[in-house]
């Protein structure tokens, strides 16, 4: 058994390596000064350089662009956990005709990428006039069955008796809802707030298709459209640019990643 166990360790060791490996090459690259970056196939060098960095934050406007793909990124994440919990609790405690059915829907949905419904969602979103905006961004973004699953999951075990009482009291369901189960889930709404808000922040296809005029740019797209442009040449800024877009989300997972496994792991089980 303890044979095992070591093996086992040893695989995810050796996962968790070969993960991490594109990241710490990129961060390596970033450091480097631009000259050295083809001298040698080993990303580190000594001392490091924050020239890169100097050279991207010069040409671009960073600042506007991590506030765009925040204002994207928040409201993603705030209307998602706003739909979820309205479902959740409907599908949780409400009895409807079709519920059943609505539910494997909303499961349903789930097994359909993204991407299938990009060239409906891009007409609605042009048809409507809501190119370069945010609520064109964030709009389409708001399908939640996902996060309505995983809280309904969790309402299924907080006690009846309690929403029971709520009612005798004379609470409404709307009260009920944002006054008992919310606060009883707390723990639960931080950790899939953080999946969904990485989830979003990371996003690159959509943004791309629907805010393309420059000062809507989210990080990903600006990322791209400079290693497309001034950046196509220069690997050193280039892999700066990417490190300073993908920081803000890793130090947010490994900050919370053990509150986000442990909520995952729970809803997976509960029901």
């Amino acid at each position: 058994m303890r044979r095992a166990e070591l093996l086992a360790h040893l695989v995810l060791l050796l996962a968790s390596l070969l993960t991490l490996a594109p990241f710490a090459y990129q961060v390596g690259l970033s450091l480097m000064p631009p000259e050295r970056v083809f001298a040698t196939p080993w990303p580190f060098s000594w001392p490091p350089t924050l020239e890169n960095y100097r050279v991207v934050l010069e040409r671009l406007p960073f600042g506007r662009y991590v506030l765009n793909t925040l204002i994207f990124a928040l409201g993603v994440t705030l209307g998602q956990l706003f739909l979820a919990l309205l479902a959740a609790y409907a599908f949780a405690f409400r009895r409807f005709p079709l519920q059943g059915v609505l539910f494997g829907l909303f499961v349903g949905s789930l097994l359909v990428p993204f991407v299938v419904t990009y060239l409906p969602s891009y007409l609605l979103v042009a048809r409507m006039g809501l190119l370069n905006t945010f609520p064109g961004l964030i709009l389409p973004m708001l399908t939640a069955g996902y996060a309505t699953f995983l809280l309904r999951q969790h309402f299924l075990g907080f006690p009846r008796e309690i929403l029971e009482a709520a009612l005798v009291d004379g609470a409404t369901p709307g009260q009920i809802l944002f006054r008992v189960l919310a606060p009883s889930q707390r723990s639960t709404l931080v950790a899939l707030g953080l999946t969904l808000f990485i989830n979003a922040w990371n996003q690159f296809v959509w943004p791309n298709l629907v805010a393309n005029r420059p000062d809507m740019y989210v990080l990903t797209v600006a990322v791209q459209r400079f290693a497309g442009g001034e950046g196509s040449d220069a690997w050193g800024p280039l892999m700066a640019a990417s490190v300073l877009a993908t920081l803000p989300a890793f130090l947010l997972f490994l900050l919370f990643r053990r509150g986000i496994l442990e909520t995952l792991m729970e809803g997976g089980v509960r029901g």
